[in-house]
C-alpha cells in the first residue's frame, strides 16, 4: 500500500486499545479494566577500550505485566485473589500446621502451585470491530506477584479497583488476523521521507 493512500483508505483499521479480552481462573472478562502488554528488555555487556565504550547485546528479559480489575460484590474479586494466594501454597500463620491441605506439615508457595492457581497461562487477545482475534499474547508460567486492594475514602464515589502484578517466564505472540498485512522486516530500506 502506498504511503499517500493510507489515510484515504477506509478499509485500513489500526488496532484499538479498548478492543481486547483477557480472562484467567476465577476472574470474568467483564471486570477487567486495563492491562499492560508484555514488554522486553535486552540486557547489555559493556567493553571499555582506552577512550571508547562498546556494547554487546545480552539476554532477553520479559517485564512484569500489570492489570486493573473492578471489584464487584459478586463475584468478589478480592476474595478471588485471596483464594489464588491460598492455591499458590500460602497458609495464614494461625493455620501453620493445621491447614486442611497438609495437616501437621509446613506448606509453602511453590512455582507449580502458583502457576496452576491462575490456570497455567495467561492469554491477552486483541480483537477487531467484529470480535475477530487480531493477535494473541500467551504468557508462559505466569504467577501472581502482587495485589493492591485499593483504598477507601469518604470523599470518593469511585468504584473499588484491584491492581495486580504478574511475573511470567516468557511470552509468545500469535498473529491471528493480521498475517497478510505484516510488515516485511527483511525488505530493503524504503526511499523518500521515511527512508532518511
Amino acid at each position: 500500500m502506498a504511503l499517500d493512500g493510507f489515510w484515504s483508505d477506509f478499509s485500513v483499521e489500526p488496532k484499538r486499545k479498548f478492543r481486547w479480552l483477557l480472562s484467567f481462573r476465577g476472574v470474568p472478562q467483564w471486570i477487567l479494566k486495563k492491562v499492560t502488554k508484555p514488554s522486553i528488555t535486552i540486557t547489555e555487556a559493556e567493553h571499555t577500550f582506552v577512550n571508547y565504550k562498546f556494547y554487546y547485546p545480552g539476554r532477553v528479559e520479559w517485564s512484569e505485566i500489570t492489570m486493573t480489575l473492578a471489584d464487584p460484590v459478586n463475584p468478589d474479586a478480592s476474595a478471588t485473589m485471596m483464594q489464588l494466594l491460598k492455591d499458590s501454597g500460602y497458609v495464614l500463620p494461625h493455620n501453620f500446621l493445621t491447614d486442611d491441605r497438609s495437616p501437621g506439615k509446613v506448606l509453602t508457595i511453590s512455582k507449580q502451585r502458583a502457576v496452576e492457581s491462575v490456570g497455567g497461562a495467561l492469554y491477552i487477545q486483541q480483537i477487531d470491530a467484529d470480535g475477530n482475534p487480531l493477535e494473541e499474547w500467551k504468557l508462559h508460567n505466569p504467577w501472581l506477584k502482587a495485589v493492591s486492594f485499593d483504598e477507601l475514602d469518604y470523599e470518593s464515589e469511585d468504584i473499588n479497583n484491584l491492581e495486580l502484578t504478574f511475573r511470567y517466564d516468557w511470552a509468545s505472540l500469535t498473529d491471528v488476523g493480521g498475517a497478510p498485512g505484516r510488515v516485511d522486516v527483511t525488505a530493503a530500506r524504503p526511499s523518500g521521507i521515511l527512508g532518511r
